[in-house]
């Protein structure tokens, strides 16, 4: 998202610690979400590391003791929506042909999508939008070389 979305918005950074997984990677993740009091929020973003939140869902967040801003405890009340992250293969462009096609697909879908330049998408399923029929179009990416996928809301069981 823009960073003009928080004061223009009212959005606020919600901060999220990433759990180690042994691999190279920040310690630390980020969305925007509304304030609704009480140390509450409801996420307006996708997280491109950290697992269990998805947009919509309603979270406490309490102030650093340091500063910085919101930290996420818990999530208080899922709201629906899925999220799915993939990493396009080094070798391939975001303009690729192969992926403007996914992208439409998952557009067409109901998805939407935000992108950590250059190579890693956040997707957003909203509840009406079918997560085996999302899965499976990435599973068809995956299998022809353009990229590797994840499960990040739901977890993978």
């Amino acid at each position: 998202m823009p960073e003009d979305l928080e004061a223009g918005e009212g959005l606020v950074r919600i901060r999220i610690r990433v759990e180690a997984s042994g691999a190279a990677g920040p310690s630390e993740d980020s969305v925007w979400a509304e304030p609704l009091g009480s140390d509450r929020y409801r996420v307006e973003s996708c997280p491109f590391f950290a697992f269990g939140v998805s947009r919509d869902d309603v979270v406490h967040a309490a102030n650093a003791a340091g500063g910085g801003g919101p930290v996420l405890d818990d999530v208080l009340e899922k709201g629906g929506h899925r999220t799915l992250r993939l990493v396009l293969n080094p070798s391939v462009d975001l303009r690729s042909a192969p992926v403007q096609r996914l992208l439409e697909r998952l557009v067409e879908m109901g998805c939407t999508h935000e992108l950590l330049r250059p190579k890693l998408l956040a997707i957003d399923l909203p509840p009406e939008v079918d997560l085996a029929v999302a899965a499976q179009l990435l599973q068809e990416a995956a299998r022809a070389g353009t990229l590797a996928w994840e499960w990040a809301d739901p977890r993978p069981s």
